[in-house]
């Protein structure tokens, strides 16, 4: 960072398999993704623009098959520089003054899981029609208990009638 002049600069990441293997921990084994970032340098902190596109290997929640899901995003992050490392909040981190480079790899990998949504699933076909393992929603249509209505119920609700 020390030695860029002020102003923008880019640079262009690209995410695949072995950048998720060095992470522990994690639920991504593959990917490919194109991370274009926007460095803004200015007198007393830098603005970093993080741009995400491609897909990543998840499981889906319905079926549990894997599948490539498209992903993109945008975030921003400020770097102050100050006396020692501090994260004012998810958007502002301090860092010391004589640091001279800072590694994004972390925050790269929290902004592509921040980009997933909670619920993961197969995405339809043209005609509308779920890509998810045929097989295994078969069996779980199968395994729905119609449930059971306990007789307590039933005899208040005819109570209620009679009134």
């Amino acid at each position: 960072m020390a030695g860029l002049s002020a102003g923008e600069h880019r640079f262009e990441f690209n995410i695949n398999d072995d950048f998720f293997a060095q992470i522990p921990y994690t639920e991504i084994d593959k990917g490919q993704l194109k991370v274009d970032l926007l460095l803004d340098k200015r007198n007393n902190m830098l603005e970093l623009t993080f741009f995400i596109e491609g897909w990543i290997e998840v499981l889906c929640d319905r079926c549990n098959d894997l599948f490539n899901f498209e992903l993109t995003g945008k975030n921003s992050l400020y770097l102050k520089y100050g006396e020692s490392y501090l994260e004012e909040s998810e958007e502002v981190i301090v860092i010391p003054t004589d640091k001279h480079h800072f590694d994004t790899s972390h925050l790269i990998y929290e902004y592509i899981m921040l980009s997933l949504p909670i619920r993961k699933v197969h995405p339809e076909d043209a005609q509308g029609h779920s890509l998810c393992n045929s097989e295994v929603i078969e069996k779980l249509n199968n395994l729905k208990v119609s449930p059971e209505i306990d007789p307590r119920w039933e005899a208040l609700k005819k109570l209620k009638d009679i009134k």
